[in-house]
């Protein structure tokens, strides 16, 4: 998604579901025990899916592209994370 190309409704319809990858991934066993830079990245996610951070009908397009960006960062990273523990192929 590019933010000069991408509309404000497109926005709206991938949140929920980078926001569905991002919860699953937060309930997965990551590694978190051992590893400070997997604690940091789940404190992320977590903030990204407080309900408080989450943008509104108010939000600018490009305050909902930023924070789509950053949760599909963080989405990813988690991914990467999760097939690594699990001896998956590359996402």
């Amino acid at each position: 998604m590019q933010m000069a190309t991408s509309t404000r409704k497109d926005m709206n319809t991938s949140l929920p579901e980078i926001i569905g990858h991002l919860n699953l991934l937060l309930g997965e066993d990551l590694g978190a025990d051992e590893d400070q830079d997997v604690r940091d990245l789940l404190r992320k996610g977590y903030r990204l899916l407080d309900l408080q951070n989450r943008p509104t009908a108010e939000t600018p397009s490009f305050g909902v592209f930023i924070y789509l960006r950053d949760a599909a960062d963080v989405t990813r990273r988690l991914l990467w994370i999760y097939t690594q523990r699990h001896g998956l192929g590359a996402p």
